[in-house]
């Protein structure tokens, strides 16, 4: 996708949010989860928690109460480039229905991303979930200037009262308005295990696979240090990212702040804020 020539080399700084808006496109998704996935070398596959609508829908099998929580990272430190997210997850039966909304871009080109999910408990132990995906790119002159959408299975087993398993697997169809032209693009694998321990400490172990690429694995640890404090760190090795981040409770509320630094780019801040009914 040619960038509208009024922006295009204006500046070299804008290389590397375009850089990054065109990484996003070729994924066919964007996850704008909470601050703590980042921290856990982005973990979620075994996750049950506010980021199960855009990124494990079987986690939604789990929600028992109403949750709205806000989302913001700068990538790469760099203002041209931000992303916001707001999402709402409220039960529904054996289960819960979950929808996000995102935008991110630079001046002349956004994003705007919508998941629409749902995840019910199948078995006591079992749980499952679908979400299809809807992305509308824009620019001056043409606020659908490329629309996309893609679908979305996830599911969840508990083994036991301290351990996790989970799947994923989300398959983008896109196209463009512009031209009619269709083409699907590449699947995306997660699988991983979360291993709680002492009680107060959970270990997520985790793999993301998509063909043609390089397999990419994640280790995160999160740890309650205090009565409403849980510390969160934890590495992925592709690319090589390291990250830290920190969890605050206060009644219904919840606070998370998380950075990570990617060797090749540097530094990311995240901020999450949410609230349970």
């Amino acid at each position: 996708m040619s960038p509208p020539c009024w922006w295009k080399m204006k500046r070299p700084g804008v290389l590397i949010p375009v850089f990054f808006l065109s990484c996003m496109s070729a994924g066919g998704q964007f996850h704008a989860g909470e601050a703590i996935v980042a921290a856990t070398g982005n973990s979620y596959a075994a996750r049950i928690g506010l980021s199960a609508t855009s990124m494990n829908q079987a986690g939604l099998g789990w929600v028992r109460r109403t949750s709205v929580s806000l989302h913001h990272q700068m990538p790469f430190v760099t203002t041209e480039v931000s992303v916001s997210s707001l999402a709402v997850q409220f039960p529904a039966s054996r289960g819960a229905f979950g929808v996000s909304f995102s935008g991110y871009g630079i001046r002349g080109l956004r994003y705007s991303t919508t998941w629409i999910s749902y995840g019910t408990e199948l078995h006591p132990d079992v749980s499952a979930g679908a979400g299809i995906h809807f992305r509308a790119a824009s620019i001056p002159g043409e606020v659908f200037y490329r629309l996309g959408t893609g679908c979305a299975l996830g599911i969840q087993i508990r083994i036991g009262d301290e351990m996790m398993a989970g799947a994923h697997v989300m398959l983008p169809v896109c196209w463009s308005s512009r031209s009619g032209k269709r083409g699907t693009g590449d699947m995306t694998i997660a699988t991983g295990i979360s291993r709680t321990f002492f009680q107060s400490a959970t270990l997520h172990a985790e793999v993301h696979i998509r063909p043609g690429e390089t397999i990419r694995a994640g280790v995160g640890l999160e740890a309650m240090i205090a009565e409403c404090v849980r510390l969160c760190t934890g590495f992925r090795h592709s690319p090589l990212t390291m990250a830290c981040g920190v969890e605050v409770l206060l009644r219904s509320w919840s606070i998370q702040i998380a950075g990570e630094y990617l060797l090749d780019t540097g530094y990311t801040p995240h901020a999450t804020l949410a609230y349970t009914f």
